[in-house]
């Protein structure tokens, strides 16, 4: 059995913020979750642009969904790299690691970092996509769909891992 606690990740970011402005704010954000910051980056600056009545750049938009769509993929690798290693399934965590060191170096040609971007801004985002995002996007989706049923066979079909998850 597990208790949840809040409050063992608290790290002040709340505090912080109070002496931000609103474009400093996206810089704070995006270290509250290492593993999807550009949704903490996205959430902000809705508030704000709520808040102040902005609205988005429709291609912005477009960059904003693009990016945090990726980020949900990378997120998602890193928690079946890590939760495979946790369960015995050490093949999926290389595998994992493998596929969302992709995403990542996507997100440095964008942004300029791997993690932490500070892209999404109140009104839009940071800067316009790099040439050739195209054929990077979709060299992506050649990669990881393809490789699901590899990692469903990885896991299901270990049975270290199921007995781990079972009972």
């Amino acid at each position: 059995r597990s208790k949840p606690v809040i409050g063992y990740l608290h790290t002040g970011m709340e505090k912080t913020a109070e002496d931000l402005t609103y474009l400093q704010g996206p810089t704070n954000v995006t270290r509250m979750d290492y593993a999807a910051p550009l949704f903490s980056e996205l959430a902000f600056c809705m508030a704000v642009e709520q808040l102040l009545d902005l609205e988005v750049p429709p291609r912005a938009t477009w960059i904003r969904m693009l990016m945090c769509e990726l980020n949900r993929v990378s997120s998602h690798l890193l928690f079946q790299a890590t939760n495979g290693m946790d369960l015995g399934a050490v093949s999926m965590m290389i595998y994992g690691w493998r596929e969302r060191e992709e995403v990542l170096r996507f997100f440095e040609n964008v942004t300029g970092l791997r993690m932490n971007h500070n892209y999404i801004r109140p009104g839009g985002v940071a800067a316009d996509l790099p040439d050739g995002w195209q054929a990077d996007v979709e060299r992506l989706l050649e990669l990881i769909p393809p490789r699901l049923d590899e990692y469903d066979t990885l896991l299901t079909g270990q049975p270290i891992f199921r007995g781990r998850l079972q009972g």
